[in-house]
């Protein structure tokens, strides 16, 4: 059955335009610490590298896909640092790929901190040790931007301190501006210390989530009450995207400050807090950077078999030996959209989110840093994933103490759907109509891609009828006004996208769009959807644009 739908708003928007290795099933080895604890010490966000033409120095090229970053002298980062606090971001990169970085004195590790598709920004907080020199390395799989920012740095320290101590907290949620707080475009929201913390702290560890986005921006989070720093945590390349990013972020008596470019509602969850000068000397929640290493893949060898995924609403146990609370990047490789939460082995799941993977074969990372028990590490996946853990280090401490049985993982009896990429075919048909109509072609419009994209995705996901995304968060999203055509085939996918083209071409409504002489920019995307029993429905998605 082919089906397909006019879009009517279009037509009246016209009128408009004037305006380790693997974990074995046992407790993981305990990774090789070289510095000694130490403590953490903020300093205002600050931005140590960008290899984009307009950014400025900062790094050192070594090789087309490598750079070497100096934090010597530079930023308020103290001499003699072991670790930096730092969010990396990538931009534009050529294909899919990943981002890694480590001391600058040492090999490649087979680890990642960053995962991405082309064209996409994207960031992660993470903790990074530096060698000797204050130096880290930052490596790309393939050509693209990248940017370093730093929150803070790691000291070595005698046997007890006071400032910069980790002080772990059961994952809690702190802010959340659903249903009806959105954050506009532009503007910020202070977010007060966590209740019973207290005043001097000098940084909470949270994770930010920014949900429904109105339209591609960036975040930038600093302490409540001083000057919005040129740094950022978080990017979205589109509207009704969800991405989170977890760090170690500056905070004042005041709290913390988030400034969104692009606007969207704003999950923040809190799992810490790092000591004033009023705390009591200890030497708890000090950390011991270790070089990063591989502690879990379930596309291999892992506490769940040989290749076993997350399935929906199951989990794995990662069991580990050290004590304390555990700095970790966590990826979610292959997941359906949804959730994951991480959180202390044995004890009752938090109402709170690590990581937010947007399937599609998207590859989601972030950063945590969550306190262990004496069983180690769960994780809870609501919808079916692969998951790799690769760890930074460890806050000295406590652990808690399990309490009950470790998450069960029973395979689906339906096998999930699947989703293609997304993909962009037909501009040259569209832009030989227009030729024909004697109109002046149409050029991509990144944003409109990134929209049409999320839309056909969003279609397929539903496996229902068709239906228009809503106007106005569209034409903020693309920063115009735009119109837009849908329909979906049943026709195998090989031919689905000719078959959709010409049921635009016939469709009086879809046609005036496509030979429109206001719009100047498109956005094509098409994302097939192939059911357990392998039938498969292609959706999609053109995203026409006034600029």
């Amino acid at each position: 059955m082919k089906s397909f739908v006019a879009h009517v708003l279009a037509i009246s928007l016209l009128a408009t335009v004037g305006t380790i290795t693997s974990a074995s099933r046992g407790a993981s080895a305990a990774p090789v610490v070289t510095t000694p604890p130490a403590a953490f010490v903020p300093v205002q966000p600050c931005r140590l590298a960008d290899t984009r033409p307009d950014g400025g120095n900062g790094y050192t090229r070594v090789d087309p896909q490598t750079i070497s970053v100096s934090s010597l002298n530079r930023c308020g980062i103290p001499t003699g640092s072991s670790a930096l606090a730092v969010t990396l971001t990538v931009v534009g990169p050529v294909a899919d790929g990943f981002l890694t970085a480590w001391p600058g004195d040492r090999e490649l590790p087979t680890v990642s901190n960053l995962n991405f598709q082309a064209g996409q920004t994207r960031a992660n907080g993470t903790i990074t040790k530096v060698d000797d020199l204050g130096r880290l390395r930052v490596y790309t799989s393939v050509p693209a931007f990248v940017v370093v920012d730093v929150v803070g740095a790691f000291v070595p320290h005698g046997a007890t301190v006071a400032a910069g101590r980790f002080v772990p907290s059961t994952s809690a949620r702190l802010f959340d501006s659903r249903p009806s707080n959105i954050v506009a475009a532009g503007g910020s929201v202070t977010i007060p210390l966590p209740a019973g913390v207290p005043s001097d702290v000098t940084a909470l560890a949270l994770n930010i989530t920014v949900t429904e986005s109105s339209r591609p921006g960036f975040v930038t989070a600093f302490p409540a009450g001083t000057v919005m720093p040129r740094a950022s945590v978080l990017n979205l390349d589109g509207f009704d995207q969800t991405r989170a990013a977890g760090g170690i972020f500056g905070v004042s008596p005041q709290g913390i400050t988030l400034f969104l470019s692009g606007g969207g509602h704003v999950v923040v969850d809190y799992s810490g807090y790092f000591t004033g000068p009023s705390a009591a000397t200890s030497s708890d929640g000090l950390f011991s950077v270790v070089d990063p290493v591989r502690l879990m893949d379930t596309r291999q060898t892992s506490p769940l078999g040989v290749g076993i995924p997350i399935y929906p609403q199951g989990g794995v146990e990662l069991a580990v030996s050290q004590r304390g609370s555990m700095a970790y990047n966590v990826t979610s490789v292959d997941g359906d959209a949804g959730f994951i939460r991480g959180y202390a082995a044995g004890t009752p799941q938090p109402d709170t989110s690590t990581l937010n993977p947007q399937g599609q074969g998207d590859i989601v990372a972030n950063f945590a840093i969550t306190q262990t028990s004496d069983h180690g590490l769960d994780f809870w996946s609501q919808p079916q994933t692969n998951l790799v853990v690769d760890l930074q280090g460890w806050f000295s401490g406590p652990s808690l103490t399990a309490t009950l049985a470790a998450p069960t993982n029973v395979a689906p009896t339906t096998p999930r759907a699947t989703y293609s990429a997304c993909t962009h075919e037909g501009l040259d048909r569209i832009n030989a109509e227009r030729r024909q109509a004697r109109v002046g072609e149409l050029v991509v419009n990144p944003a409109a891609q990134a929209t049409a994209c999320a839309w056909a995705l969003h279609l397929a996901q539903l496996a229902g009828g068709l239906s228009h995304s809503a106007a106005a968060p569209r034409n903020a999203a693309v920063g115009c006004p735009t119109g837009e055509n849908v329909a979906f085939s049943t026709a195998p996918p090989s031919i689905a996208v000719p078959q959709l083209m010409d049921l635009w071409m016939a469709s009086p409504p879809h046609h005036a769009n496509i030979v429109s002489p206001f719009y100047k920019g498109i956005g094509l995307g098409y994302v097939t959807r192939t059911d357990a029993t392998g039938a498969t429905r292609t959706y999609g998605s053109t995203t026409f644009a006034v600029c």
